[in-house]
């Protein structure tokens, strides 16, 4: 009879040196993937491990899986970016075209499409809350969701 053995996996407290070194690619690259332009994704990667600092300790435990860590961070980050408009607002076309002009399906869409998509993917918000935010039917927005994402899968 083999005896079998448990391998007790143990992570080792990263500094934030090695964390640059052993992920800041891979974020780059999640990163990249998100907003579409070069550029604006290493000014996210510094703004991520600008307040890395602050998270080292959440990180550095037994449980914790730190590349999913860094993608929460980068998600927070890209969140905050869309939350600093107005909540209420309209997205002005500038903001949309800041965030997604590489992004070759919200370049497809109208105005309006990209009004209520981004909004509703990005911000989080309902399609009740849009209709009134944007003083239209509630059928009309989910039919301009509903064609964004039609865009999105034919393309």
């Amino acid at each position: 009879m083999e005896k079998a053995t448990q391998i007790s996996i143990k992570q080792t407290p990263y500094n934030l040196n090695e964390l640059y070194d052993k992920y800041a690619g891979m974020l780059l690259g999640y990163l990249f993937e998100i907003v579409k332009d070069i550029k604006l994704a290493e000014y996210h990667l510094v703004n991520i491990y600008n307040i890395l600092p602050q998270h080292l300790n959440d990180m550095n435990t037994d449980d914790c899986n730190i590349w999913c860590q860094l993608q929460r961070l980068a998600k927070k980050q890209l969140s905050g970016v869309f939350d600093a408009a107005k909540a209420d607002d309209e997205l002005s076309e500038e903001e949309l075209n800041v965030y997604y002009a590489r992004n070759r399906f919200i370049a497809l869409m109208s105005y309006e499409q990209k009004q209520v998509f981004c909004n509703v993917y990005y911000r989080g918000k309902t399609t009740a809350q849009l209709s009134i935010q944007l003083n239209r039917q509630e059928s009309d927005i989910r039919k301009a969701l509903k064609e964004a994402f039609t865009i999105i899968k034919t393309k």
